[in-house]
């Protein structure tokens, strides 16, 4: 079984758990978990270890919400150490809506590659689009 514990500040990972169920469904893999004022790496660290809870690296991921947040080291630490096969930083809606699509058909090694791929794709920028636009004949 793969598992996708999710990390962020505060409740940021519980509110993308339940956006990403009132678009998609049920997605009992994505394990949220909160960082709270007061805690540091070692408690985000243990809460991380806690749920892996034997598992083995390969099928564990970890998504974390900022680059080098204190979610972030602690995920990175247990990769270094060979508890999760990896963690991604910058989770948003479109990136976990992708993971919960492809979660059964994919490997985690498969779902990092694909994350990394279509990574531009999870933002759209007005201006830009119009710009773009701009030129074409409807």
């Amino acid at each position: 079984m793969k598992k996708i514990i999710l990390v962020g500040h505060a409740k940021t990972a519980v509110a993308f758990k339940e956006a990403v169920q009132m678009i998609f469904g049920k997605v009992p893999d994505f394990i949220p978990l909160t960082f709270e004022s007061g805690e540091g790496l070692k408690d985000v660290e243990d809460k991380i270890t806690s749920e892996i809870n034997g598992d083995t690296a390969e099928n564990v991921l970890v998504v974390t919400d900022l680059f080098s947040g204190t979610p972030y080291n602690a995920a990175s630490i247990l990769a270094l150490k060979g508890k999760v096969n990896d963690v991604v930083a910058g989770m948003c809606l479109p990136m976990l809506l992708e993971i919960a699509t492809n979660l059964e058909t994919k490997t985690i090694d498969e779902i990092v590659e694909m994350i990394s791929s279509n990574s531009k794709q999870y933002i759209s920028i007005l201006s830009q689009i119009q710009d773009k636009d701009e030129g074409d004949d409807f």
